[in-house]
């Protein structure tokens, strides 16, 4: 970029008869402000020396301008309207702000400005994504998309219904996949794209990202993500021709498809789990808690105090939400809107944690469940009897730990809690095998069956009495999907 132009810096309120050349660094969606209907989208401009400043478009102009400036494209601006940035904003955006409009002039620069624009990105490691697990800390990565799953529409707490989509990405050290959510408008626009190009295998590159405990450990987009679908970046040159050279390893993951039932066992090794005994909560300090969503980690022991409960439930394979459909039933989900969703069981247990201080009771739905209870979703589902400690471990010996989350709930002004991980403290005394325990069921392997009989979730004793006597099927439930586009 050259020199001949004014900086950033050069600009204030008062300056007259300035140009700067700038890279559209980030671009993110419109919003709606928050104490007015007025619509308005926020770009961070940057230029050849790396300061940055934060434009603003507003109204009409967010669509006279969508296909004016365009992320990572350079350009020449001159005459926006400069002015200083409230006080309370300025850590985030800056000295100075700039709002665009129909008086300023913008001329696109054929320049390739891409390696300065991705110098100032810091990429987070999928190794290290358990690090910034339910934290408050943005982070970028870059990922090879292999994979897409269907579309599904999910219930936030608020009441509010949101469409989402999750991408399957690897990174260049074949470390276990990772799904990215993508939430709202980013699935009818960027998801749209991915499922047509797909076969390419697009490199993502994405920031303002948070790292979630849901399903086990997954990223998230934001209100102010943004990324470059095969930008043009070495960095991005490097990621193709690597996935070029391994094409035939990628091809064997996505035809076989394990990342879409086994867990990541190489992340969860990568836990921050507490090694000081004072890092634990203790119970009594969560008891009767009000307040909304957090996470603790608690050393205790699990039991099963009501043994005469369902130990699992029927599900749709697509966003885990209860089903009145018979097992292996093909339906259209009312929760996902997925249309052809399939009933598979779910294992989970209403269990009480207790350590020194207290006790509180919790569920725990999926994995957690069946490493507790040495069992898994279909053996649950046919058990016709009230379990003993003969058929399935009811009760921990000794101490293990727990990762809890704690949300409000509608009918009771406590939180409730449910168990996300349980960790055998034995398996983190060394670093090569901390967390197996989170991936690991005791026993034999999990086995998903086919149905030899239709059943329901809503079954009776005398019902299941035939049907569990007979053999699993080794094959496991079919449980990937045509990619929904649309």
């Amino acid at each position: 970029m050259g020199d001949k132009f004014q900086l950033i810096h050069d600009v204030s309120p008062g300056t007259a008869g300035w140009t700067v050349k700038v890279v559209v660094a980030e671009k993110f969606s419109p919003r709606v402000a928050q104490r007015s209907p007025t619509k308005y989208q926020n770009l961070i401009l940057m230029d050849s020396e790396g300061s940055t400043v934060q434009a603003t478009l507003y109204g009409q102009n967010i669509i006279a301008f969508q296909d004016e400036l365009i992320l990572g494209k350079t350009y020449l601006i001159s005459n926006a309207l400069v002015k200083e940035t409230n006080a309370e904003y300025k850590a985030k955006s800056g000295e100075m702000q700039w709002t665009i409009s129909g008086r300023t002039r913008i001329r696109r620069v054929e320049e390739n400005n891409s390696n300065l624009l991705i110098s100032t990105y810091s990429f987070t490691d999928f190794e290290d994504l358990p690090k910034y697990m339910d934290s408050n800390v943005d982070i970028s990565v870059i990922g090879i998309i292999i994979d897409i799953k269907p579309r599904r529409i999910i219930q936030t707490r608020f009441g509010k219904e949101c469409q989402v989509q999750d991408l399957v990405l690897i990174n260049k050290r074949f470390v276990d996949t990772v799904l990215l959510t993508m939430w709202e408008a980013f699935v009818d626009n960027e998801c749209k794209y991915i499922c047509q190009n797909l076969k390419k295998k697009p490199i993502l590159i994405r920031k303002h990202l948070k790292v979630t405990s849901f399903n086990g450990l997954s990223i998230s987009t934001k209100a102010d993500s943004f990324f470059f679908i095969d930008g043009e970046f070495e960095l991005v040159e490097e990621f193709k021709s690597w996935t070029h050279t391994n094409s035939e390893i990628v091809d064997n993951m996505i035809s076989e498809k394990h990342y879409l039932t086994s867990t990541p066992s190489k992340l969860f090794s990568k836990l921050s789990i507490p090694t000081d005994e004072k890092d634990f909560t203790e119970i009594k300090s969560i008891q009767g808690l009000k307040t909304v969503k957090q996470f603790f980690w608690i050393k205790g022991r699990a039991s099963v105090k009501v043994l005469n409960q369902t130990y699992w439930y029927m599900s749709c394979n697509n966003c885990n939400k209860i089903s009145s459909k018979n097992y292996g039933d093909i339906y259209p989900c009312v929760f996902c809107k997925c249309i052809d969703a399939k009933a598979i069981p779910r294992a989970k247990v209403y269990m009480q944690l207790t350590d020194p201080t207290g006790y509180i009771n919790a569920t725990a739905i999926g994995n957690p469940v069946e490493y507790f209870l040495q069992s898994n979703a279909e053996i649950l589902m046919n058990q016709t009897l009230i379990p003993t400690a003969a058929s399935m471990r009811l009760s921990m010996d000794e101490d293990e730990i727990f990762y809890v989350k704690a949300i409000t709930q509608e009918s009771s002004p406590d939180c409730k809690f449910e168990i996300l991980f349980i960790v055998n403290p034995s398996q983190i005394a060394g670093d090569k095998n901390k967390g197996k325990a989170l991936v690991e069921h005791i026993g034999e392997p999990i086995k998903l069956m086919e149905p030899t009989t239709k059943r329901s979730m809503f079954h009776s004793d005398t019902d299941d009495a035939q049907s569990s006597k007979k053999k699993c099927d080794k094959s496991r439930i079919e449980s990937t999907k045509k990619i929904n586009e649309f």
